[in-house]
């Protein structure tokens, strides 16, 4: 059964909008103090009780900010122009 919960958690079909911090940690590969850290950063935590839950949507538009441009940027901007709103 936790087999299946982890392929869930990776299904792109199957997308939780909230997930623990554990959950998180593991759906984009970090350590649980890092996930801790940068999501109360970007404002993602929901605390519920003893549950602290993290908005995927908020940490997902956290996380563009850190994003490097690839060096071929222009080009695709050039060839693709149905795609540069990935480039904003």
């Amino acid at each position: 059964m936790r087999e299946q919960k982890k392929q869930n958690l990776t299904d792109p079909n199957v997308r939780k909008r909230f997930v623990t911090y554990k959950e998180a940690a593991e759906l984009y590969s970090m350590g649980l103090t890092r996930i801790q850290e940068h999501t109360k950063m970007a404002g993602a935590t929901y605390k519920m009780g003893n549950k602290v839950l993290v908005n995927t949507d908020i940490f997902e538009a956290y996380l563009e900010q850190y994003r490097i441009p690839g060096d071929y940027e222009g080009m695709a901007k050039k060839f693709t122009p149905d795609l540069v709103e990935l480039y904003r």
